[in-house]
């Protein structure tokens, strides 16, 4: 097949890439057309994926001197030379804060959208520097996992009536630090184009602040300081469409108490 010499703006093709539906016929006859543009959507999505999920934090140990030794003398490069000073490190997608975090009504859920095509070039453009920024990071040294901490509290996470065969559990921790630590897993099937977001929320369901996304069968996120576990006490795993909707879809896949 001829491959088209004219491309898709890099705005219209960043705004798909976040998950806006496009309306544009023109758009969606190249993308089926143009392996190219195609391979850069594709490139889009996973960066910006990278950047929302929450992996759980790590401490960077600095390379030993013999490492710097050796790749000097691979390189050719002045014996004298020395290894560039530690970049800041890159705060988590959910960072501890002093403000409180944002509380969402579920009746509110699907009221944001527009705002979402202002912010394209911003999301785009931070997840390609987090991305490069944490790839640098950790190819100039060694990670270490922090201290799993002492577990608070656990609960099975039990199936919503949509999704009968899916299951997960999650464990609260609080590391030596103070810092809180939810890990959960989870074990369901997602459609494609559609990701996985662990929220808390009230008993009532009347609050809920978003943790972040799974990439995998299990997680772990940051929990702030300014969250109040006896307030937000249930923990919700929902099935949220690629649409470029940061709120909840409604779809919760699986749901569970902690005692804290």
């Amino acid at each position: 097949m001829e491959q088209p010499t004219d491309h898709i703006d890099a705005d219209a093709l960043a705004l798909v890439a976040l998950g806006e539906p496009s309306d544009d016929a023109v758009v969606r006859s190249h993308l089926d057309r143009c392996e190219l543009c195609r391979a850069e959507l594709e490139a889009l999505r996973s960066t910006i994926t990278v950047a929302r999920s929450t992996m759980g934090e790590v401490a960077l140990i600095e390379a030993p001197a013999r490492v710097w030794q050796a790749v000097r003398g691979e390189l050719g490069l002045d014996p004298a030379l020395q290894p560039p000073s530690r970049p800041a490190r890159v705060p988590s997608v959910v960072s501890v804060s002093s403000a409180p975090s944002p509380v969402v009504e579920l009746i509110t859920r699907r009221e944001r959208r527009a705002g979402i095509r202002r912010m394209t070039a911003v999301v785009v453009a931070s997840a390609a520097a987090a991305a490069i920024i944490t790839g640098g990071i950790l190819g100039w040294g060694a990670a270490a996992p922090r201290d799993a901490g002492q577990v608070l509290a656990a609960t099975a996470l039990d199936a919503l009536p949509d999704w009968q065969s899916a299951s997960g559990d999650a464990t609260l921790a609080q590391r030596a630090d103070g810092q809180r630590v939810l890990r959960v897993s989870l074990d369901a099937e997602v459609a494609e184009r559609v990701v996985r977001e662990v929220w808390l929320l009230t008993p009532e369901i009347d609050g809920l602040i978003s943790l972040g996304y799974l990439t995998s069968g299990s997680g772990e996120f940051i929990v702030p300081d300014s969250v109040d576990l006896a307030r937000y006490s249930v923990v919700d795993i929902s099935a949220e469409p690629l649409d470029g909707d940061p709120t909840h879809s409604g779809d919760s896949i699986v749901r569970g108490a902690l005692d804290v």
